[in-house]
């Protein structure tokens, strides 16, 4: 009996690490509607924010004011020994409004194993900033990388504008768009509830 509950426990706990492992993948962040597929080896898209053109590339930036640029960079890579046509798709979202740069879809050859960089210069539109003080934003901008209709890979980067933190050292963060943390919270929450009917079962 105790073989069974512990090849019990070994199932559950591999189909936890599963969900978690690709709950960064469900498309609901900005950008799309849709849900893109396991990561797929082949194509990879790393998207990264900047301030200024000679600035560092990071995962998130803060402190952006009224009429500040800037600037999301994309680094789309095809590691097959073949040519590929692929779309780099960002739709931006309300807040946010493009100023140069890439458009929203753009269509990309890429020679075999070999990659190429993209920037879309943006502005966070004057109306955030109207009738706000004290207050500081932040959104989450997803990007797609598609071959044909399919999703093939996809990447975030963050964005906080107004005032940021306060003299005392706290912040005052209004909004933060989701980005697939509660679908993953949710399934290990399924998950975990399954295997403590299991586990009850089987003591009785």
């Amino acid at each position: 009996m105790n073989s069974v509950k512990t090849a019990l426990v070994l199932v559950v706990s591999f189909l936890i690490l599963n969900s978690t492992s690709f709950a960064s993948c469900n498309g609901s962040g900005y950008g799309s509607s849709g849900s893109c597929e396991e990561k797929n080896p082949d194509y990879d898209l790393q998207k990264r924010v900047k301030k200024t053109n000679d600035g560092k590339r990071e995962q998130k930036i803060t402190g952006i004011k009224k009429g500040q640029t800037f600037i999301y960079s994309f680094k789309v890579e095809n590691s097959k020994n073949e040519k590929e046509t692929l779309k780099l798709v960002d739709n931006l979202p309300n807040e946010l409004e493009r100023v140069s740069g890439i458009g929203f879809t753009e269509e990309i050859t890429l020679d075999k194993k070999s990659s190429k960089n993209f920037e879309m210069v943006v502005k966070v539109k004057d109306s955030e900033f109207e009738n706000k003080t004290n207050f500081e934003k932040c959104v989450v901008n997803k990007a797609f990388l598609k071959k044909g209709d399919k999703d093939k890979d996809s990447s975030t980067a963050t964005v906080c504008y107004g005032a940021g933190t306060a003299n005392n050292g706290t912040s005052s963060i209004s909004t933060l768009p989701k980005t697939g943390a509660n679908e993953m919270v949710l399934g290990l929450s399924v998950l975990s509830i399954t295997a403590g009917v299991i586990l009850k079962k089987f003591k009785k």
